[in-house]
């Protein structure tokens, strides 16, 4: 079993129970009747130990301590709903499980695949902060890039993609997952840089692109129907519904009108209008005349 099935393993067993928890003694119990688990040898307290920083460090979960009728038990802390990666990898556990309990549940479940294979690879490097050899086949170029000394700092997921966030010869360069093969965790070692703050990086971006764009006040106008949807899934963390009518809403957002963001905004078709910044403005109507000449009848 590699480490990542470990914590899945372990995150599932604790949502299971809710907030009263299990002791050390009843996760123990649990780990050693676990048929997946037999491989791995019986429970040992150090390794859980272990396992609960890592969980921590890697995915924002955090399993905590706490006292009840004289007993120490453990469970997952509320983190007040903030980090979406966190509930993203929560749902994922609760279907692994269910599906688990029940083969014949998965006829029942339809999800978007994503090629998540490297991922037990590239977090074992991210834990044990270990360099990268890969290949990579970036969509410009016709051949392929080796890369060697690659230090990996986070992984990103954005529309069903994985993407890899590393430093190399002294940069943070992105890596899309499904571009890279032969991926190798080499010998070399190297220190995290402790000024390094991912939300910092992505502050202001929708999607994956982080460039120069300026960070700026978007008002959005949205038809009443479309609106329901960005309610309830916000374009970004920044996002403010400022007037709601019948007809429409506006929203605010603070974010960067980079290539990503517009392609989004593409998407939603005639349900949005862009009613500021002027520039931004300017772009989709651009964008929305190519596509209309594309569509013109030859006879025209």
């Amino acid at each position: 079993m590699n480490v990542l099935k470990k914590y899945t393993w372990l995150v599932g067993t604790l949502m299971r129970v809710g907030d009263k928890g299990l002791t050390l003694e009843q996760i123990a119990d649990r780990w050693n009747t676990t048929d997946e688990l037999h491989e791995e040898g019986a429970f040992a307290r150090r390794s859980f130990h272990r396992h609960r920083s890592e969980i921590l460090d890697l995915f924002g979960i955090e399993i905590e301590c706490y006292v009840d009728g004289g007993e120490y038990r453990y469970r997952l802390a509320d983190d007040g709903g903030r980090e979406y990666f966190r509930q993203w990898m929560m749902d994922s556990i609760a279907v692994h499980h269910v599906v688990a309990d029940s083969r014949e549940a998965a006829q029942y479940i339809m999800v978007e695949a994503t090629d998540s294979r490297m991922l037990p690879a590239l977090l074992e490097a991210l834990k044990e902060q270990r360099t990268l050899k890969f290949t990579y086949a970036p969509y410009w170029s016709e051949a392929p890039y080796d890369y060697s000394g690659v230090q990996p700092y986070a992984l990103k997921m954005f529309e069903r993609r994985w993407y890899l966030i590393a430093r190399r010869d002294g940069e943070y360069r992105i890596f899309a997952l499904d571009r890279m093969t032969k991926v190798e965790l080499q010998d070399e070692t190297y220190k995290r840089d402790p000024k390094f703050d991912l939300r910092k990086m992505f502050e202001g971006v929708y999607g994956i692109i982080v460039d120069d764009t300026p960070v700026e006040s978007i008002r959005l106008k949205v038809n009443a129907y479309q609106a329901n949807y960005l309610r309830s899934l916000p374009l970004h963390s920044s996002q403010h519904e400022l007037k709601r009518t019948e007809e429409y809403s506006i929203f605010s957002l603070r974010v960067r009108p980079t290539y990503d963001f517009k392609q989004k905004l593409l998407s939603l078709g005639r349900t949005v209008e862009v009613l500021q910044p002027e520039s931004l403005r300017t772009d989709m109507r651009g964008e929305i005349q190519e596509m209309m000449n594309k569509y013109q009848d030859d006879n025209e």
